[in-house]
């Protein structure tokens, strides 16, 4: 062939090596969240965020749980499994050599001439050495070897964000269940407070009961105020025990004889709410990223189908060296070559191969949707957390302030009814009133914290696009 036209042929092979180039999916991103406040500088929360509750405890238990979770444990193993695919995709761009050597025995019979039958007497035998060293090579002359290779490459970074999403959603998990018994603690504490003066009142009727000076029924509706409050303890123990469980599990241990210290919100602090940039948040959450890994990975399996549709060349090298004698080895005119190339070529396979090309792009077309949903649906997690902060801060006030009114009336209810001002009614209805607002409130109180755990989960919790390898 003249150097122009093999200058043509090599062009038009290396046209058909290339797949479809990859284009990001166009977003559009808002200029700042709804719901936050406007910044001055794009800034996002710190990796270790949860430092920022100031809470000893909860650095620990997260340590615990990042170093034996079983789920953290199973995405590492995922890491490595990703690691040899793409070891083993990556073989296929180099040549391969192996080495084999032989030993062979071989001896002849020969006729007896005194006899007119068939028999036969042992003959002369020899011995043959060989050694060979075979080298093959697989020219990827349109690209299948390369982009296979390169889609493993991709999946690896995708696994490894999946690593880093599982760790998110863990630490996220951790702090909201340890957050979760602190609740269900504080809820606890109060209900016991309300119903300690329940009983005192209680303890008030009886005597008065027995003087003569109150009726049955006020001594009957305060009891059964009494136990009212006394059945929901049982609940709330079981609450925490349940919590406490789970928490237990999230460490990677058993929940048999595990507990916490603290034992209330009152000893945290909550942390300032940073929101940074929405147009940043593609590259700040884990599970975003691999999603992006997938799509390129399927845009790679794309090319490798269609070049899968072209012929393929196959060049092998044998060499190596034959004797009868193991001392002449290696002697002169024992060594021998062979050299071959093959072309193999797809004719007709029943439309096997365009059905996987077709395949591969219906992959990506679903992928494109998939993480053009996931970029949706990571918006609406930060606007909802933003949201979620801002309106169970006000709703934590309003409990409160309803609980400091509520304690005021059920201490001027209880003076006024001990020296004979007002009617037991009144008090009985003040005592509902503080026993539901100290539960409301210790409700509310949770809410805000579980609402920052959940916007730093959708910010990405403060991730700075490193990954971790496989340990």
């Amino acid at each position: 062939m003249r150097p122009a036209p093999a200058a043509a042929a090599l062009a038009l092979l290396g046209a058909c090596s290339l797949g479809p180039a990859y284009e990001k999916p166009p977003v559009e991103t808002p200029a700042r969240f709804e719901a936050a406040a406007p910044a001055a500088d794009d800034v996002w929360p710190d990796r270790e965020w949860w430092r920022g509750f100031g809470s000893r405890e909860l650095d620990g238990l997260i340590a615990q749980g990042v170093e034996g979770n079983r789920n953290l444990r199973a995405a590492v193993a995922r890491i490595r499994q990703a690691e040899a695919q793409a070891k083993i995709a990556g073989a296929e761009l180099y040549p391969w050599l192996s080495a084999s050597g032989t030993e062979s025995r071989t001896k002849r019979a020969q006729r007896n001439p005194s006899s007119t039958g068939a028999s036969t007497r042992g003959g002369q035998g020899f011995t043959t050495w060989q050694g060979s060293l075979t080298a093959s090579y697989q020219v990827d002359l349109f690209g299948e070897n390369s982009a296979t290779a390169q889609a493993a490459e991709q999946r690896l970074e995708s696994s490894r964000y999946d690593r880093e999403t599982v760790a998110l959603t863990l630490v996220s998990d951790i702090a909201s269940t340890y957050f979760q018994v602190l609740a269900v603690r504080e809820r606890r504490r109060l209900a016991e407070e309300t119903l300690g003066n329940a009983e005192s009142i209680l303890e008030l009727l009886e005597q008065r009961q027995r003087a003569g000076t109150v009726s049955d029924l006020e001594v009957a509706q305060q009891r059964s105020a009494v136990a009212t409050q006394r059945a929901a303890l049982p609940s709330l123990l079981l609450s925490e025990r349940q919590s406490l469980n789970a928490l237990a599990v999230l460490l990677g241990r058993p929940p048999e004889q595990f507990g916490i210290e603290t034992r209330t919100l009152t000893d945290m602090r909550l942390p300032p709410v940073v929101a940074g940039l929405p147009s940043a948040l593609l590259e700040r959450r884990p599970d975003l990223r691999k999603a992006e890994s997938d799509l390129r990975a399927a845009n790679l399996d794309i090319a490798a189908a269609r070049a899968a549709r072209f012929p393929s060349i196959s060049l092998t090298a044998d060499g190596g060296t034959v004797s009868s004698m193991l001392s002449g080895l290696f002697g002169p005119g024992s060594f021998f070559y062979t050299l071959t190339a093959q072309l193999t070529a797809p004719i007709f396979q029943g439309g096997k191969l365009q059905g996987q090309e077709e395949l591969s792009r219906a992959r990506f077309d679903e992928l494109i949707e998939t993480y053009t949903q996931a970029i949706l649906a990571a918006f609406q997690d930060v606007e909802n957390a933003l949201s979620a902060v801002e309106q169970n801060g006000e709703q934590y006030n309003y409990s409160r302030a309803a609980y400091d009114q509520a304690r005021e009336a059920y201490r001027l209810a209880d003076v006024r009814f001990r020296v004979g001002t007002t009617d037991f009614l009144n008090l009985l209805e003040a005592q509902r009133t503080v026993f539901q607002a100290a539960d409301a409130v210790a409700q509310a109180e949770a809410a805000r914290y579980s609402a920052l755990v959940g916007v730093y989960k959708a910010l990405g919790g403060g991730w700075d696009g490193r990954t971790l390898a496989a340990r």
